[in-house]
């Protein structure tokens, strides 16, 4: 039989760069072990994670045995759980801190080189004597020309530069703005829709996850630098609320 080492696996694992995988699902496994989890919330996810498949056919597809099954189940759980307590009460004001960056908007954009080229196009928009979408098709010089040159729905925070955030913020709906130098480029936006972000029970689950994910991205980190990890803590006490 073929056999790795210890070491010989620690080494691949080394050399693959799978480290900080690895070290990061030992830390979810260590959370999975730390919080409780009720049966029925067990076996609702054990549900999702099996989808179609029955339990036989879905371990026998990943080479698992009953109890890795078990363990994928109670860490997805876990993982929320963990998350809603470590992180649940002060969401709201992280998403405060961050809502303007969250506000998901749709825009058009067009870009030409020669600065001539874009006042034309704007007087020719503004006057309403071709459409933003067959200007960009025909004129734009840009990639956002294939798709007409809409750009979105996105994060106002993916958005680079920063400049052109305040931009299209000083847009009203409709609105198209003069050409601007950017770059090598001479760029004409109009806002198409600005929607603003809102806590909801969505928005509440992707801040969870992105607080964990830096928590768990963090003592990564510091274990491959060797640094001492405080212990992982979980208050078995009855949440409010829950």
């Amino acid at each position: 039989d073929f056999v790795l080492s210890d070491e010989e696996l620690f080494v691949l694992a080394r050399r693959m760069d799978l480290l900080p995988k690895l070290l990061r699902r030992k830390q979810e496994e260590s959370i999975a072990a730390l919080v409780p989890c009720l049966d029925t919330e067990l076996n609702q996810e054990k549900e999702l994670v099996l989808g179609k498949q029955n339990h036989q056919e879905f371990i026998q597809a990943r080479n698992w045995q009953d109890q890795d099954l078990d363990l994928e189940v109670k860490r997805r759980i876990a993982l929320r759980l963990y998350a809603q307590q470590h992180y649940g009460p002060a969401i709201e004001e992280v998403f405060l801190e961050s809502r303007g960056e969250r506000d998901q908007v749709i825009y058009s954009l067009l870009r030409v080189r020669e600065l001539g080229m874009a006042r034309e196009l704007y007087l020719r928009l503004s006057e309403g004597e071709i459409t933003f979408p067959d200007a960009a098709t025909h004129f734009g010089e840009g990639p956002e020309a294939r798709h007409k040159g809409v750009m979105g729905p996105m994060a106002m925070g993916r958005i680079y530069p920063p400049i052109v955030r305040t931009w299209i913020r000083a847009l009203k709906p409709g609105e198209i703005k003069p050409p601007q130098k950017l770059n090598q480029w001479q760029v004409i936006f109009r806002l198409e829709q600005l929607t603003p972000a809102r806590l909801d029970d969505d928005m509440r689950t992707k801040l969870l996850n992105e607080q964990l994910e830096a928590f768990l991205d963090d003592r990564v980190q510091r274990q491959l630098r060797g640094e001492p990890l405080e212990p992982l803590h979980y208050d078995h006490a009855p949440q409010s609320g829950n």
